[in-house]
């Protein structure tokens, strides 16, 4: 028997065996996608009195199912939220939104911020573009 025929009929075997006993394969983390991951800023432009509270939302596009990934938070000012953990059942939830705010500026301050968000699913990393805001304290 050549080499490529044995192989095949060993992977014959050890599938049908797989299917006789209900074992039943999974996805590695490896193989799992996420697709676009967006963030926005609201509001963009803020001028008045400070601190101002912005809110940064991010979208993140799940692809298959089930799944884990992981998000963090990463602003201007070099600080990263703490690590989330969101798990995937099933279809039924195409993307996940996730919600940051950070209240910022102090009087006579003019400030261009931004946040973005970083996402890990096994050997894939996504971070998104940056979403900003800028600020004009009074």
């Amino acid at each position: 028997m050549t080499r490529s025929r044995f192989l095949a009929s060993s992977m014959f075997i050890a599938l049908s065996l797989a299917v006789l006993t209900g074992f039943v394969m999974t996805l590695s983390a490896d193989d799992q996608t996420i697709g676009d991951v967006t963030v926005t800023a609201n509001p963009e432009s803020f001028a008045g009195r400070c601190p101002v509270t912005i809110k940064f939302t991010g979208t993140i596009q799940v692809l298959n199912y089930p799944m884990t990934f992981n998000y963090q938070w990463e602003r201007s000012d070099g600080a990263k939220g703490q690590v989330h953990v969101v798990r995937v059942p099933s279809a039924k939830t195409k993307t996940v939104t996730v919600v940051d705010s950070w209240k910022v500026g102090s009087k006579g301050q003019n400030l261009q911020v931004w946040e973005k968000l970083r996402v890990n699913c096994g050997n894939t990393h996504i971070v998104s573009a940056p979403a900003a805001a800028s600020i004009n304290c009074r």
